[in-house]
């Protein structure tokens, strides 16, 4: 009777831990599949910005979300600006801003459109625009700059990402 005792412990053991792994792992997987999901989310929106500032003239960056011109001019801002607008290789004016904890894009007159996944929180958008005035000697030069969260609790995954993109024209 006793060694039948010590081996349902033994057994009850082996068990706890086998779970216990088991739990570890599925939460390791599930936050694996959220810092995939936000990592997915957040490279396809700065390359989409990135495609479309490589190709375009006028950089603008604004001072706050209100600071969007109707006509894109050329603004500089070396210590960053929540906004950046500009003119596309179509023509069109194209204005990115951070709006609801989601990256926002809108086409001249049109609406504001969400180019990330309401899955990630955006908690930090920002552009710094170098060169964009005719009168100097390089290539205008856009950082952005980003911070998204997805996920709760044990799970919550946060992905920082920047990425700088001068402008391909040759002449301006």
């Amino acid at each position: 009777m006793l060694e039948m005792i010590v081996s349902m412990g033994v057994f009850a053991i082996a068990v706890l831990i086998a779970v216990g792994s088991l739990l570890a792992l599925t939460n390791a997987q599930k936050k694996a599949l959220v810092f995939q999901s936000a990592q997915d989310n957040l490279r396809f929106a700065m390359e989409t910005i990135a495609r479309d500032i490589r190709t375009g003239d006028f950089y603008y960056c604004g001072s706050n979300i209100s600071d969007i011109p109707v006509i894109p001019s050329e603004k500089d801002c070396s210590s960053g600006g929540p906004s950046l607008t500009f003119r596309n290789v179509s023509g069109n004016v194209v204005t990115y801003q951070m709006r609801n904890g989601r990256i926002q894009k809108k086409i001249d007159a049109g609406d504001f459109q969400p180019i990330t996944s309401s899955d990630i929180a955006i908690e930090y958008f920002n552009f710094f625009v170098i060169g964009s005035l005719s009168s100097d000697d390089f290539h205008p030069r856009v950082t952005v700059v980003t911070k998204g969260v997805s996920g709760l609790g044990s799970v919550r995954s946060e992905l920082n990402l920047q990425t700088t993109v001068s402008q391909r024209k040759i002449q301006r």
